[in-house]
């Protein structure tokens, strides 16, 4: 797997922190670099890391983290920094449930399978407020740089990238790629495994499987007819306003 040596933006400790700028977005436009970022947990930066942070010029962050997830490793950000936070946290029905099993050890890896699929599914169709605040953010220009983040920035704010960059156009193909970039840089989350956890559940767990967000953008498809219908219906997403999306977030393409 290859990826522009600008996609990754190098933490020591947030090892999942992505440029979401460079993808094709529709005839002759990219999305720009620098506007969108996605990472994981921003707890136990270091004074490196804050430095780097705060030379991004973030602007507002949207943090998807459950409350008790942001009191247990609440995020590290530059002393004195303006940058807004939003806090738009869920969880799927039955994630935690699931989580307790398989730190006891006594849950299958196709069972497990089955579940996050089943839980992705969920994301279009429980979590409607939260990914219609994330648009509201979007579409305001003061918001810019935005950062996107939860625990391990695979799930929660990997289906949230993935709804900005399909609105500006961004084809499915190279959504589910970026998706997949995730298992380049993976975020330890050792707190969620026991000693009797096996490997093959852990590495389930860690990973970004493609079925999962095709799962995802298909109940998208099933229940609202389609992706467009999705963002104007239940996001409250119109023609004019991704017409502003695209304005705010992508740039013509340059010729080499």
């Amino acid at each position: 797997m290859q990826t522009d040596e600008r996609r990754r933006v190098l933490f020591e400790v947030a090892v999942n922190f992505r440029d979401l700028g460079g993808y094709r977005a529709g005839a002759g436009r990219q999305t720009r670099w620098g506007r969108v970022y996605r990472a994981d947990n921003l707890a136990g930066l270091t004074e490196a890391d804050l430095i780097r942070l705060e030379g991004l010029g973030l602007r507002t962050l949207i943090d998807f983290r459950l409350p008790m997830e942001r009191e247990a490793s609440p995020d590290r950000l530059p002393e004195g920094s303006s940058i807004r936070r939003v806090e738009a946290g869920f969880i799927p029905a039955g994630t935690l449930e699931m989580l307790a099993l398989v730190k006891a050890g006594t849950i299958p890896a196709p069972e497990i399978e089955r579940r996050v699929m089943a839980q992705y599914r969920l994301f279009c169709v429980d979590h409607t407020e939260e990914h219609r605040q994330t648009f509201v953010v979007a579409l305001d220009p003061e918001s810019y740089p935005l950062l996107l983040h939860c625990t391990s920035g695979k799930d929660r704010t990997g289906f949230a990238a993935a709804l900005l960059l399909l609105a500006l156009g961004v084809s499915r193909k190279t959504v589910i790629e970026d998706y997949n970039l995730t298992n380049l840089f993976r975020r330890p989350v050792p707190h969620l495994f026991g000693p009797e956890t096996p490997e093959e559940v852990t590495t389930i767990l860690l990973s970004a499987q493609p079925k999962y967000l095709e799962a995802a953008l298909d109940e998208v498809d099933r229940v609202y007819g389609s992706f467009d219908h999705y963002l104007e219906r239940a996001l409250g997403v119109g023609d004019s306003d991704r017409q502003r999306l695209v304005d705010l977030l992508t740039e013509p393409v340059m010729s080499p």
